[in-house]
């Protein structure tokens, strides 16, 4: 994984994954990468998924703050991942904001809390999904919204993506 720890004037620090292809990636493979923005303020939890994303071939950029990703052009993301609870600003209000800054696609809520959430937030975004859900069921999430044609299977990816001679002669 290639990725980059910034570090703000605030002490915050946000992480951006960005190995466009999955590892492993035989020469020849073009992969058109998504992008997608992670907001969680939970570092090791959100830089695990950032991996993840990365090793299935999407381009990641991790905030571990709200106001830090507001900073970004959320135009230029395919599908976001947002946290709800996270100091100064939850994932609702950033949800609206992000909106209002141009963000077109996707916004998935990721929270350990999407039971105690009212009709009106879970409503609001393209899909919740508790963090104690399998990540298979979030990869799944994420691979209907962007390749809406070609569900991966995420255990053989990168052999049935990468593989030049799907027959192996």
């Amino acid at each position: 994984m290639n990725s980059r720890l910034e570090t703000t004037r605030n002490g915050h620090s946000s992480r951006s994954v960005t190995n466009p292809t999955p590892s492993g990636c035989q020469p020849g493979c073009h992969i058109s990468p998504r992008r997608i923005l992670c907001v969680d303020d939970d570092v090791v939890g959100a830089s695990l998924l950032g991996g993840i994303l990365d090793s299935v071939g999407y381009c990641v950029v991790l905030k571990h703050c709200p106001f830090e990703a507001l900073q970004c052009n959320f135009a230029s993301f395919d599908l976001a991942v947002f946290d709800f609870h996270m100091p100064g600003m939850n994932g609702r209000e950033l949800f609206l904001r992000a909106r209002a800054s141009g963000a077109k696609g996707p916004i998935i809520l990721r929270s350990a809390s999407t039971s105690f959430l009212s009709h009106e937030d879970r409503t609001l975004f393209s899909r919740c999904i508790d963090k104690g859900e399998s990540i298979h069921t979030l990869l799944g999430i994420i691979a209907t919204f962007l390749d809406p044609n070609e569900i991966p299977d995420f255990g053989s990816y990168q052999i049935r993506s990468c593989s030049r001679n799907p027959q192996g002669t």
